[in-house]
C-alpha cells in the first residue's frame, strides 16, 4: 500500500502571533459582502485565518512568487468558499486586475519593500479601491523621522544590512502619498510590539 502523507503548510511564527490582533481591527472596519485584496501573502497564515474567521467577507490572496511558500497549495488545502485563488501580483508593476475592491491589506511589506516601491503600492492599491475603499497597512512606522522605541531601531538596523532597500518608512510619506492618491487617513492604531494599523480611506 502507497504510504501518504499529510499536507504542512509553511509556517511563520511572526504572522501566527500578530493574526487575532490584525484580526480584531480588520472586525471593526469590514463589512459582510466585503472583497479584500492581501498583498503579499506569503505563507498565507493570514489570509486562511482572516477567511475561516470572517466568512462574510471574500478574499484574494496574491504575492510577488507564488512558488517561494507554495500559496496556491495553502489556499487549494484550506477548502473556505471565500477564499479566491492567489494572483500573482507584483506592486511595481500592477497587472490588470478584473475585479475591484473594498480593501487592500498588507502585513510587515511596507518596511520590507525598498522606498521606490513606495508609490506604485500606494497608487496601485488606491488603483484598484472600489469609492469608500480601505487601504489598511500593519507594521512598524517611523514618526517625523523618529523610530518609536529603540528596538524598532534595532529592527531597521538588522532590515537594512539583510534586505536590499528594506527599512522602516516614515508615516509622513506614506500619508502624503495616499493624499496624492485620493486616500484620507481614518485611524492609527497602536498595536502590539511596536506596531501600528493604519487605515486610509478613497475619497476620490
Amino acid at each position: 500500500m502507497a504510504q501518504t502523507t499529510s499536507y504542512e503548510p509553511p509556517f511563520s511564527r511572526s504572522a501566527d502571533a500578530n493574526k487575532d490582533h490584525i484580526l480584531n481591527q480588520l472586525t471593526t472596519c469590514l463589512k459582510a459582502g466585503d472583497l479584500v485584496l492581501e498583498i503579499a501573502s506569503g505563507t498565507g497564515q493570514h489570509i486562511v485565518h482572516f477567511s475561516k474567521n470572517l466568512p462574510d467577507i471574500h478574499w484574494q490572496s496574491s504575492d510577488v512568487d507564488l512558488v517561494n511558500y507554495g500559496l496556491p497549495e495553502v489556499v487549494a488545502n484550506n477548502q473556505c468558499a471565500n477564499l479566491l485563488a492567489p494572483l500573482s501580483l507584483d506592486i511595481a508593476s500592477w497587472p490588470e486586475l478584473n475585479a475591484r475592491f473594498d480593501a487592500v491589506y498588507s502585513a510587515n511589506c511596507i518596511h520590507i519593500i525598498g522606498s521606490e516601491l513606495l508609490a506604485p503600492y500606494v497608487a496601485g492599491a488606491a488603483g484598484v479601491l472600489n469609492p469608500g475603499g480601505l487601504m489598511l497597512l500593519y507594521g512598524p512606522y517611523k514618526y517625523g523621522g523618529e523610530f518609536t522605541t529603540q528596538s524598532n531601531a534595532d529592527f531597521d538596523q538588522y532590515l537594512r544590512s539583510s534586505n536590499q532597500g528594506g527599512g522602516i518608512k516614515d508615516f509622513e510619506t506614506l500619508d502624503e502619498l495616499a493624499k496624492q492618491n485620493g486616500l484620507a487617513l481614518e485611524n492609527d492604531v497602536d498595536m502590539p510590539a511596536n506596531n501600528q494599523f493604519l487605515i486610509w480611506r478613497k475619497t476620490s
